[in-house]
């Protein structure tokens, strides 16, 4: 029991979390910004959408978000220049939380509790940084 006990309250900074943390956001991320980029309408979709909320200049915001979150997504997934990534993705949620979701409360339909979470995750990759796994730790290494 005694080892049971020590096993779970151990603090363990186990180099594999945060690999796992920029491996599932990287792929939200890309997934998310590829469809503004590329997907049904374009940017010119998503920027017709922010306009509509008297988000200006709409076009110029939605190729932003697209790229933050395409790039951005694809920086954390390799781990390099993760806090710079991790950095752009906070603001961008924060303006999908302010601009978009805030009304709607957090739980339910159009809610905020999704990118509350995101916003979670890589505010955590912010502070901690990238972890052992990753390009940043290569880099700084060889410095």
């Amino acid at each position: 029991m005694k080892n049971l006990l020590k096993i779970l309250l151990n603090n363990n900074n186990h180099a594999l979390a945060p690999f796992i943390l920029r491996l599932v956001l990287g792929i939200i991320f890309i997934g998310h910004g590829w469809g503004k980029l590329f997907g049904e309408g374009n940017p010119d979709g998503f920027a017709g959408w922010l306009a509509s909320m008297g988000l200006e200049p709409s076009y110029l915001l939605a190729v932003a978000a697209g790229l933050s979150e395409t790039l951005g997504g694809a920086l954390l997934i390799v781990g390099l220049l993760t806090r710079a990534a991790a950095g752009s993705l906070v603001i961008v949620m924060l303006v999908a939380i302010s601009f978009v979701h805030l009304d709607a409360g957090m739980f339910g339909k159009g809610g905020y509790e999704f990118q509350l979470l995101l916003m979670a995750g890589v505010m955590s990759l912010l502070i901690q940084g990238p972890g052992k796994y990753s390009l940043d730790e290569v880099i700084n290494k060889k410095l």
